[in-house]
């Protein structure tokens, strides 16, 4: 099994999260959580990102594990001094917290593993 590299000139940037009501009928959807995310290659490689994993963990120590090919639809492929950004969203019924990485491979052919700095779910004051 090939191990990976994790890479430090490459940042996530967690730009803005919005929270709202969610409109869904589920207990399981009672909020939503739209996020805002930049990747920033400042590597001298060429990467491609080629998937994702976040680890959900809410405040009764419950996690669920989200992970999948791509990221949003794409394999975003950054050169140097590039970057890609996005917005996707996530639901939830508890204050939660969120962490994860993306992967992908490098120029050289290593793979590679970009940490995704935590953020919170948060139900906000004037929603409850």
């Amino acid at each position: 099994m090939e191990e990976f590299l994790k890479v430090n000139e490459i940042k996530v940037i967690i730009e803005h999260l919005e929270y709202e009501r969610s409109k869904s009928l589920s207990s399981n959807y009672l909020y939503v959580c739209f996020y805002y995310i930049s990747i920033l290659n400042f590597s001298p490689k060429t990467v491609l990102l080629k998937g994702r994993k976040w680890i959900v963990t809410n405040d009764l120590g419950e996690k669920t594990v989200i992970e999948g090919l791509g990221i949003v639809g794409t394999y975003p492929r950054l050169k140097m001094g590039e970057k890609f950004r996005y917005s996707s969203h996530h639901f939830y019924s508890r204050p939660s917290v969120v962490e994860g990485s993306y992967f992908g491979i490098d120029s050289e052919g290593s793979l590679i593993v970009i940490p995704v700095p935590k953020f919170s779910l948060l139900i906000p004051e004037d929603i409850i």
